[in-house]
């Protein structure tokens, strides 16, 4: 076989607990041609310590060290500075799940010559309970609103840069760097990068062990998240412009809008209770923001969530929609925190 470098890229900051055991699981794998980027983003605690230390141990690793500028600069600069075929995102509290998880990777990429291979992952939670989470798409025709949909919306298997094998000149090439946002900057790179039209592979085994780190950003409640939200959307159409692509991605800003919708409201609840007048509130500012007016339409409705194989949520996203053209915001927040109160808001 032959085997092409593969860049690890791990953002560092504040990782002390967890770091060494990440790259315990990284130096145990048992494929053969590996660098190791830590890009440590000014941590205070031990973590740059235990980088130092361990690349002293390990010649394949390297230390890039800059101010605190957040988890998307730290993979932009590890992207830059990688030298392998491929690239490999892991965030510093998880692990590789097996010591083949690369092995396994390479070799679909190679064969499928793939653009972005994905595999399983098993979240793992505080308790220690492990659930196995599949992506659930290689039946799935690629090019398709069902695709997408249960790829960022359902699965949330495409979402996510960690656990993913890039090939990195389809980064170079398309200039599909990290966007920094206050949150899913994830989504919003793999939004462009499915615009762009990749070879998508899979594996059928684990690839990462995913840690539900309460602490981490990911988990904890968050503020003021709409502004955030809307632009991915609004920033993503941008894009489509700008690098002239033709195809249309309408149906990637609709359920994005729409999740949005319920998953901000959740988000207004936890800070400042479960009271229908501040969910109506949220619900009104979000509904008259232009974008979000221009995007949530029954033409829109028709020409995609149709397309999607799900009724629930076929007729979840023209109900949303529906109470949003009335202008029902207090109808809408009733249910919203009914559902809440009843712990059925999964989102």
């Amino acid at each position: 076989m032959n085997y092409p470098l593969v860049s690890v890229i791990i953002p560092v900051y504040q990782a002390e607990k967890f770091l060494r055991e990440c790259l315990e699981s990284v130096g145990m794998q048992d494929y053969p041609e590996l660098e190791i980027i830590l890009v440590n983003d000014g941590s205070t605690d031990h973590s740059p310590e235990i980088c130092a230390e361990s690349a002293r141990a390990d010649k394949r690793i390297r230390i890039l060290n800059q101010k605190n500028a957040g988890c998307a600069a730290s993979r932009n600069a590890g992207i830059a500075a990688a030298e392998g075929k491929y690239l490999l995102f892991l965030d510093a509290d998880d692990k590789l799940d097996e010591k083949n998880a690369i092995r396994s990777m390479v070799i679909q990429a190679e064969e499928k010559k793939a653009d972005i291979v994905i595999g399983k992952y098993h979240r793992w939670k505080e308790n220690g309970e492990s659930v196995e989470c599949r992506s659930s798409l290689e039946d799935e025709d690629p090019d398709s609103i069902a695709f997408r949909f249960k790829g960022f919306f359902q699965s949330g298997s495409l979402s996510y840069n960690w656990g993913k094998l890039y090939r990195r000149a389809f980064l170079t090439e398309h200039e599909l760097w990290v966007p920094q946002y206050t949150y899913a900057e994830d989504k919003a790179h793999n939004f462009r990068c499915c615009a762009c039209d990749p070879k998508y592979a899979f594996v059928p085994q684990s690839i990462v062990l995913y840690r539900e780190n309460l602490q981490s950003l990911t988990f904890r409640p968050k503020k003021r998240l709409m502004k955030n939200w809307i632009q991915i959307a609004a920033d993503f159409e941008t894009f489509l412009k700008e690098h002239r692509i033709a195809e249309d991605y309408g149906d990637i800003m609709l359920f994005h809008l729409v999740i949005g919708a319920m998953y901000l409201a959740k988000e207004e609840m936890t800070y400042r209770g479960k009271k229908i007048r501040i969910v109506r509130s949220f619900l009104k500012r979000y509904g008259e923001d232009p974008f979000v007016r221009k995007t949530l339409t029954f033409g829109n409705c028709l020409r995609y969530a149709t397309k999607i194989k799900s009724v629930f949520w076929k007729l979840l996203t023209f109900i949303l929609v529906l109470f949003f053209r009335l202008h029902a915001y207090y109808f809408l927040s009733a249910i919203l925190v009914l559902m809440s109160r009843l712990g059925i808001d999964s989102l």
